[in-house]
């Protein structure tokens, strides 16, 4: 018998379990990296621990200094989860300069072709805890990217549309709140987050791009990202431009469909997690190609506020600029320290780019700056991830650890006459900025653009009605009517087929409330459901326009027999 045993493993090991993929193998890979134990196991303090110490049973649990040492820990171990973007994953890589564009910015990473800058990535998922499923639907994802310069760290903080769900900073906390789970269920209430979008009109446009198929990305390495914001830079002749980066998929944008979504949400909620992993453990390392939209006209020539993030600059209106790349080549070694304790900001900008003169980037930045000391302390940028490239010379002193040396015996005064730090001058930069007249106005004709020239395919704008429908079926009447009172401002045809294909759903499906209510077949009737709601609609369309087009001729010979 244990012959047979010995021969079954022997053939195990000898064919590799197709199914274990690069990430599920990465204990077995640190066992073949390491040999043997990478050495004795200590207290934190460093005190070697006696084997008899890792049992504590017939033991005085309290001169225990092991039992102490890791209880003490594993208690008091977990810092306060972000806000946003709780659950992601990260991944260390380069940006490569491919084109030259000295012509806009005297920003030395950009300063020749060929040039490499070392990048981390943290990529993740909004409006979820961590243990959400990466599939989520209607959920901002996003991409942040910090270049570790010679000129300090520069933050590019991404999501996966052009456009922002607000312009108001002080709607942040409304926003967060509508769309995060209700506080007396603990569920999501899209009741609440229907009903934010309807009385902030201003919304809707960024809410049907993450209701569309363009809001869910078959995996990060398909994603698009923008940092949403319009950014002024300059040469080292001090002239200036206004800008709009992007950062494109070499993969090219590829949307997950609803029935994947689904399905992984269940089998594997971290499925892009695993993807981006073995991705790069695999070698097809996943890149982005950054480039920037250079508005063509002065401002004052212009019938739009070009700063408003809720809209997309209109097309003659800018030319597309070529930069570089970034490759993400290596995962990271350890979550915590190189992804968790990452602090992005938005205020992280280096000479040759200045910060976007909108309200909403200043509040972001407050909020940002804020978010960071709250979960890691004053002194985050001294932790290894966040610690520029060029040791950092500041007069700011002691606090919460890390503070490294903390600038040992140096003046802690500015100015001083003892050498200590010195500010720079700058002479190619701006002297005046703009500022931006923020007006309350509400351009529905984006979303209208949006519903019929970006998804300018009938099955693209299906994808949008299917997902609103999903979401809309646990509302009740008054605030659905709110909303297509809304739809109704912006396309008829879009109010039309959402109210219809609701109607429908609503009479058709069956949602369970219990456990109860389940049925052992639900998945196949649903598919079935979902494919003969789609006929019926398309049928009481149809008919609606047959109707139309009949009371459109009656006028017609109405009109002539007057005539």
């Amino acid at each position: 018998m244990r012959l047979l045993a010995l021969a079954l493993l022997a053939v195990a090991q000898a064919h590799e379990d197709p199914l274990v993929d690069p990430l599920s193998r990465q204990l077995f890979d640190f066992k073949e990296e390491t040999k043997k134990p990478i050495g004795l196991l200590s207290t934190s303090a460093g005190k070697p621990v006696d084997l008899r110490e890792t049992n504590t049973f017939n033991s005085d649990l309290l001169t225990n200094p092991f039992f102490i040492d890791v209880i003490n820990h594993v208690v008091n171990e977990r810092i306060p989860d972000r806000e946003v973007f709780a659950k992601a994953t990260g991944a260390h890589g380069y940006f490569e300069v491919t084109h030259d564009v000295t012509k806009y910015t005297k920003a030395k990473l950009f300063e020749k072709v060929g040039k490499k800058t070392r990048v981390l990535a943290r990529v993740g998922t909004s409006q979820i805890d961590k243990g959400g499923s990466d599939t989520t639907r209607v959920a901002v994802r996003g991409i942040s990217f910090k270049f570790y310069t010679e000129e300090g760290n520069l933050d590019f903080l991404n999501i996966q549309i052009p456009v922002y769900v607000y312009r108001d900073p002080i709607l942040f906390a409304e926003a967060v709140h509508a769309f995060r789970p209700n506080p007396k269920t603990l569920t999501r209430d899209f009741t609440a987050a229907v009903n934010f979008v309807t009385l902030n009109p201003t919304a809707l446009h960024a809410f049907l791009w993450l209701v569309s198929e363009m809001g869910l990305p078959k995996g990060f390495r398909h994603m698009n990202v923008f940092p949403i914001h319009v950014y002024e830079l300059y040469n080292k002749h001090g002239e200036t431009f206004y800008v709009r980066f992007k950062f494109l998929a070499e993969l090219g944008y590829e949307p997950l469909s609803l029935e994947q979504a689904d399905k992984l949400s269940g089998s594997d909620p971290n499925f892009f997690i695993r993807d981006l992993y073995n991705a790069i453990e695999m070698k097809h390392y996943p890149a982005w190609r950054l480039e920037m939209d250079v508005l063509n006209k002065d401002l004052k020539d212009l019938n739009f506020n070009p700063f408003d993030v809720t809209r997309i600059w209109p097309n003659g209106t800018y030319h597309t600029v070529p930069i570089g790349r970034i490759v993400l080549n290596r995962n990271v070694e350890n979550q915590f320290a190189e992804v968790e304790q990452a602090a992005f900001n938005p205020a992280n900008l280096v000479p040759g780019i200045l910060n976007p003169p909108d309200m909403l980037f200043k509040g972001r930045v407050f909020a940002y700056q804020n978010a960071h000391t709250h979960r890691l302390g004053v002194n985050h940028n001294k932790i290894e991830a966040n610690c520029p490239l060029h040791y950092a010379k500041t007069y700011n002193r002691d606090g919460k650890p890390p503070v490294l040396d903390n600038m040992r015996d140096a003046p802690n005064y500015y100015p001083n006459s003892f050498n200590g730090p010195i500010a720079t001058v700058d002479e190619a930069k701006p002297t005046s900025r703009v500022i931006p007249y923020e007006s309350q106005s509400v351009y529905l004709e984006d979303s209208r653009r949006f519903y019929n020239y970006v998804l300018h395919e009938d099955s693209q704008k299906q994808r949008l009605i299917d997902n609103l429908v999903e979401l809309s079926l646990r509302i009740k009447t008054p605030v659905v009517e709110q909303f297509v009172e809304l739809l109704l401002k912006v396309d008829k045809e879009l109010a039309k087929r959402y109210l219809v294909s609701l109607e429908i759903a609503k009479k058709t499906r069956e949602l369970p409330a219990t456990v109860e209510d389940l049925r052992e077949d639900e998945d196949d009737m649903m598919a079935r459901r979902r494919e003969e709601e789609r006929r019926a609609v398309e049928r009481i369309l149809k008919e609606k326009e047959m109707k139309e087009r009949r009371v459109d001729e009656r006028r017609k010979v109405v009109y002539k027999h007057e005539d």
